[in-house]
């Protein structure tokens, strides 16, 4: 069974094998997420992190978003 610290040194070894600047970034954060984890209110867990690129069709196809009727808002709002 790996250690702590054989598990550290296994991550650092394959980190100095990784070149590519945009997984090194989701690595780092992806840490800090879980460093922070024990210190962060629960609320906080469901904030993500921003991603740039994504357009509103992504993320409303992900969100499975269907927008409401007129009629239904009204009713919702009687």
């Amino acid at each position: 069974m790996n250690t702590a610290k054989q598990i550290k040194s296994d991550i650092q070894y394959l980190l100095t094998k990784v070149e590519d600047v945009e997984a090194l970034e989701a690595i780092r954060q992806e840490l800090e997420v879980i460093h922070r984890k024990n210190d962060t209110p629960a609320f906080m867990e469901g904030v993500t992190t921003i991603r740039e690129g994504v357009t509103l069709e992504q993320l409303m196809a992900e969100q499975n978003y269907t927008p409401c009727t007129y009629e239904e808002l009204l009713a919702a709002l009687k």
